[in-house]
């Protein structure tokens, strides 16, 4: 454990001690870890997470540390190479999976994540494996199948047999898809109104009020 007021760097992880934690009240025990990913053609990403050694409490995010514009990012997923293309999502990131109809919406309790399609997909898949298993016990046969069908079509991207759009948005501009097959564009004040900010709160200049 790093001792109060001191940073340690392991393996390129700086851990900061951020004292008291609020969830347990464990003394000393709340602690960020800083990880800077250097993203080829991109540029540094950080990602940050928040533990406490005593509870587990854990919530972590990213941040782009070069200014970027809030951008819509599509890539359509067609052969298993694909699967590899970067994920930077933020706390105010939206997620849309077209073809399986899943958007995953920032809230109040969303958390930042670098990973891959490959790795949204499992995400996702153990959501609707647990949302599946609800429902079942409730005996919604309709979800069941609905969800089958979706697990289903996850497997099938999974192993190049189907396509998948994947699209990521962040009004605040810290998310991104990074890869060859990546296509961007600027979102419109409509787009960037209309989407969650997760547990920010945007603040208006004065003269905009």
């Amino acid at each position: 454990m790093v001792g109060s007021g001191e940073n340690a760097n392991l393996e390129g992880i700086q851990v900061i001690p951020l004292g008291d934690c609020p969830i347990c009240g464990g003394k000393g025990t709340l602690k960020v870890l800083q990880h800077v990913h250097d993203i080829p053609y991109f540029g540094k990403v950080m990602e940050s997470t928040i533990i406490c050694e005593k509870c587990g409490y854990r919530n972590a995010d990213v941040m782009m540390l070069e200014d970027r514009p809030p951008k819509l990012y599509t890539v359509r997923v067609e052969e298993e190479r694909d699967l590899f293309t970067r994920v930077v999502r933020s706390k105010s990131g939206t997620i849309e999976l077209d073809e399986i109809g899943v958007k995953i919406e920032p809230g109040p309790a969303a958390e930042g994540f670098v990973s891959n399609v490959e790795g949204v997909l499992e995400r996702v898949r153990e959501t609707i494996l647990m949302a599946r298993h609800f429902r079942e016990q409730e005996g919604d046969e309709e979800a069941v199948r609905r969800a089958d069908e979706i697990l289903k079509y996850i497997e099938e991207v999974k192993a190049g047999k189907k396509p998948l759009t994947v699209r990521i948005m962040d009004p605040l501009g810290n998310s991104a898809l990074v890869g060859d097959k990546v296509k961007s564009r600027l979102l419109t004040k409509e787009e960037i109104d209309s989407l969650s900010l997760g547990p920010y709160v945007k603040v208006e200049p004065e003269n905009e009020r």
